[in-house]
């Protein structure tokens, strides 16, 4: 279960790398509200951190990405940051988790093919 959760920030760390501007910051705010989140469920976050040179990347990328895909990221951002904490650190817990974070990986579906392979 851990292993899937893992995977699933990673793919959020990466989505979040082809973002821009204000966007960057956002992601930023939302890696740093993920990482809350999963040590409210128990789960290691020790590994999830979006520097500033991850914001830094995010904005150079964002020369690829159209208004679509930028309002495609900011909803993936708010939809994180809209993600509770968990009341207890039960597999339960975990498992609402991840099904939380496929749901909002599902709005950055359809990115343009220039932002989505930044």
């Amino acid at each position: 279960m851990k292993k899937i959760l893992f995977g699933l920030a990673a793919m959020a760390s990466l989505t979040l790398t082809a973002c821009g501007g204000s966007v960057c910051d956002d992601a930023k705010d939302a890696g740093s509200h993920l990482k809350s989140v999963y040590e409210s469920c128990g789960i290691d976050a020790s590994d999830v951190e979006f520097t500033d040179e991850d914001v830094e990347s995010c904005e150079e990328s964002t020369k690829s990405c159209t208004d679509d895909d930028k309002d495609k990221l900011s909803a993936f951002t708010d939809c994180v940051n809209d993600i509770s904490d968990c009341a207890d650190k039960t597999q339960g817990e975990q498992t609402a988790l991840l099904g939380k974070l496929v749901t909002c990986s599902g709005k950055i579906s359809g990115l343009s093919s220039g932002c989505s392979t930044n």
